[in-house]
């Protein structure tokens, strides 16, 4: 019997331990509160950056030795200028989804007395060669902040014909 007793009072004492444990180590009163009488309001926009426009767009030269000429500008009022705020992009094989930044092989003047830039891409006698296509695009920048690309396909008949240059 005594070593009933012995393990009925192991047990009530483990109970009371885990008793004492449970009632101690539970959340303590605090002073902190989370709600509060006071609230804010406000309002936000996000940026916008305005989309250029292409005035015109003219494929010269021939299959061999064709050129892409684009005459474009930044939104009215906008302030924007050129490098700091656009990008160019083109394809020689006239695929809107294929478009690259223009690194090399284009030439920019302006703008004009009306705000207009003129952007000349010398595709090359391989790119001629490869395609009787190209694409070129622009795109107004602020920052890492982009507008939408406005862009413009053209196409060089083989044999004969007029060159075409038109949107996508």
């Amino acid at each position: 019997m005594n070593r009933l007793l012995r393990a009925t009072a192991a047990v009530l004492a483990g109970g009371t331990l885990i008793a004492t444990i449970a009632i101690t180590g539970s959340a303590r009163e605090t002073d902190a509160a989370w709600t509060t009488g006071e609230s804010a309001a406000g309002s936000f926009t996000a940026m916008t950056v305005g989309t250029p426009t292409i005035v015109s767009c003219t494929a010269g030269g021939n299959v061999v030795a064709p050129t892409l000429s684009m005459r474009w500008s930044f939104p009215v009022g906008s302030g924007y200028s050129m490098p700091t705020n656009a990008n160019l992009y083109f394809s020689n094989n006239g695929l809107i989804p294929n478009l690259l930044p223009i690194t090399t092989g284009a030439t920019t003047t302006g703008p004009d007395g009306g705000g207009v830039y003129t952007t000349t891409y010398n595709i090359g006698l391989l790119g001629g060669i490869l395609s009787t296509q190209a694409a070129i695009a622009v795109e107004s920048k602020v920052g890492t902040w982009t507008s939408p690309r406005v862009s413009r396909v053209a196409t060089w008949p083989l044999v004969v014909g007029t060159a075409t240059c038109t949107a996508p």
